[in-house]
């Protein structure tokens, strides 16, 4: 189940600053993993296998719906890149709108590409070590930018290590070079930056 729902999240990717120019890289960054791990591809098969069969499955949920617990991790260098709780909440809010498809342009346009997947994401409430939390986690860097060699993710390398890929759904904000907006990992990588 847990691959089902990361499936869907594959091209997610939070902004809270966009501009013209700048890009979504996860494509990008799925094909430098790739070379950087051919046994990936085998994974990312086998996630679809499992998808294929779960959704094939008539018992499936049953209508239940999965809450996925959330942290963000804001790593800012400037006080304009530190967002505000309400900015990070915010955009939980939209992810829940578009994943449960009560966003206000759920009006078909689109077809019947777009469904209530049951799915709904909530700011977690404890840390892996059962400590109190709001699920938003903040740490200033001396690093101006990132790139998309998932140095962010990483406390060693100016980022914030992930919370356990198994229980959480990470979100790393912070600035990034090179015109990208973002980028998601796709099912079948490395928990340590999932």
């Amino acid at each position: 189940m847990k691959k089902l729902f990361l499936l869907l999240i594959v091209l997610f990717a939070i902004s809270f600053s966009v501009d013209a120019q700048r890009n979504c890289a996860a494509d990008d960054v799925l094909q430098q993993q790739l070379i950087d791990n051919p046994s990936l591809g085998d994974e990312m098969e086998k996630i679809e296998q499992f998808t294929q069969k779960f959704i094939n499955n008539p018992e499936k949920l049953n209508g239940e719906i999965v809450t996925i617990p959330v942290v963000v991790h804001v790593i800012w260098k400037s006080t304009s890149q530190n967002i505000s709780d309400a900015q990070v909440l915010s955009q939980i809010d939209i992810l829940n709108e578009d994943f449960r498809r009560t966003n206000s342009d759920a009006d078909n346009v689109w077809g019947n590409l777009g469904v209530d997947t049951e799915i709904e994401f909530c700011m977690a409430t404890v840390d892996p070590d059962g400590n109190p939390t709001n699920g938003i986690q903040r740490k200033k860097t001396n690093k101006r930018s990132f790139q998309t060699n998932d140095a962010m993710k990483f406390d060693s390398q100016g980022g914030v290590n992930a919370w356990p890929a198994s229980d959480y759904l990470n979100i790393w904000v912070c600035n990034i070079s090179g015109g990208i907006l973002g980028y998601a990992q796709f099912p079948g990588g490395a928990a340590s930056t999932d």
